[in-house]
């Protein structure tokens, strides 16, 4: 290419130096998080290796291995989406491709202790998102006998939408759902008979918790 033969020498070893640090950067980086993928690491040492090579004068690059090397650098590094399987190590946790990283408990709990549990895990009361959710909740509560169990949701009063802990509706809302007037039915739970609506904040049931990851 005309322009990089028109750059001097100093130039090039500059733009070489730019590139081993960006290299050296990154690999510090990975290194100190621990959740890193142990490819990404290694390929960042083979290619901080070929550059150093080249700064030092064992091997000149020319300017199409120069971009391709810069390229793997950017590539290799790229903030990957951790999967939940890959995460879900919380003591007693399970990671499931529909419900996620989630745990059963099946001691009894009121809907409050039952969200400090779950808030203690670093997780929260789960979000039914769908049907398919829902029926796989149904089948693990009768596999566990259990019949009443919290999930995630509560409302102000019982002429109120439900809601998340953020103030969002809830995604899913069971086709069995029962309505109660009850004013201590502000919390949202289900049945093992596919059914589910307000119960007493009171009442003491199974819950079941999950911890999301990016």
């Amino acid at each position: 290419m005309l322009i990089w033969r028109l750059i001097n020498p100093a130039m090039k070893n500059l733009m070489k130096y730019v590139v081993i640090s960006t290299v050296t950067s990154y690999m510090i980086m990975n290194t100190v998080a621990m959740t890193t993928n142990n490819r990404v690491l290694l390929s960042g040492v083979l290619v901080g290796s070929a550059l150093a090579a080249s700064y030092y004068g064992g091997y000149t690059f020319s300017p199409e291995e120069l971009a391709t090397l810069t390229t793997a650098v950017l590539v290799l590094n790229f903030p990957r989406k951790q999967r939940a399987e890959d995460s879900c190590t919380a003591p007693g946790y399970i990671s499931d491709p529909v419900m996620g990283c989630y745990r059963l408990y099946k001691e009894s709990k009121n809907s409050a202790d039952a969200k400090q549990q779950c808030a203690n895990d670093g997780g929260r009361l789960l979000i039914i998102n769908s049907a398919a959710e829902f029926t796989k909740l149904v089948s693990l509560l009768n596999q566990e006998s259990i019949v009443d169990l919290w999930v995630h949701g509560s409302r102000s009063s019982v002429s109120s939408p439900w809601l998340t802990d953020n103030g969002n509706p809830l995604p899913y809302i069971c086709n069995g759902y029962k309505t109660s007037t009850r004013p201590t039915t502000l919390a949202f739970g289900m049945n093992a008979d596919g059914t589910c609506g307000g119960l007493p904040i009171q009442a003491p049931i199974s819950f079941i918790c999950e911890i999301l990851f990016a």
